[in-house]
């Protein structure tokens, strides 16, 4: 596998970084390169383990539908993330769906790629694990923030964080609706709406249909510190 994407996941991913280069090279040896088109469908819930994923570039959404037919937006992932591992431990169908939001490279691990580094090395599991421990925490600063930070502070946050993943030739052009916002950060669209406002009159973001523009990004990091009591 080329070294372009090792250099590419010891950049974004931590957990990639923090192994030994032979053990890199064992995972980009056992890889393959996976793309997709905007809309494509990764795998869906209740699909068999086929393995885990890397997101090397491009934006999954993760989402679930709920019996009503309404669709939850769970989470963005972005690049260096790695999904797919919970299924890897309990062997059980995938939780929620994977959707390419814009064009995709991830790399896979299939299934019999991984049998084969757990059983030369079974620290491999330990090493396994530590993604789940890392999701994990990212879940619980979630929920600690979804109680102690204001609407606006959360919402400049996510806005942060998308403006890494759709930066083109010095602009940042975020490919969201206001209701997908909604959903991640558990607020109504009247909400979000009302707190984007509030950002394209301090000259912030621009705002269109599905689409929104950060102008001035040193004025979003300043909206997403902790306000002083």
């Amino acid at each position: 596998m080329s070294d372009h994407f090792a250099l590419q996941l010891r950049e974004h991913s931590h957990w990639f970084a923090a192994l030994s280069a032979s053990q890199q090279q064992q995972l980009l040896t056992h890889a393959r390169l996976v793309q997709l088109g905007a809309g494509q469908r990764l795998f869906n819930r209740g699909d068999e383990f086929d393995g885990i994923y890397v997101l090397l570039s491009g934006a999954l959404l993760i989402a679930g539908v709920h019996s009503s037919g309404r669709e939850a937006l769970l989470t963005i992932v972005e690049a260096g993330d790695w999904i797919g591992e919970i299924a890897l431990f309990d062997r059980k169908a995938r939780t929620h769906d994977a959707t390419a939001s814009v064009a995709c490279q991830l790399l896979q691990l299939n299934n019999s790629a991984l049998q084969q580094l757990v059983q030369q090395d079974p620290l491999w599991w330990q090493r396994f694990g530590q993604l789940l421990t890392e999701k994990m925490r990212l879940v619980f600063q979630a929920l600690e923030d979804m109680s102690l930070l204001p609407a606006s502070v959360r919402l400049a946050r996510r806005l942060l964080m998308l403006c890494r993943l759709h930066q083109q030739d010095e602009r940042y052009l975020i490919p969201v609706q206001q209701e997908q916002l909604g959903q991640l950060l558990s607020l109504s669209r009247q909400t979000i709406n009302q707190l984007l406002q509030q950002l394209v009159a301090n000259g912030v973001i621009r705002t269109s249909y599905g689409e929104i523009e950060v102008l001035d990004p040193k004025l979003l990091k300043q909206a997403a510190e902790m306000p002083l009591n």
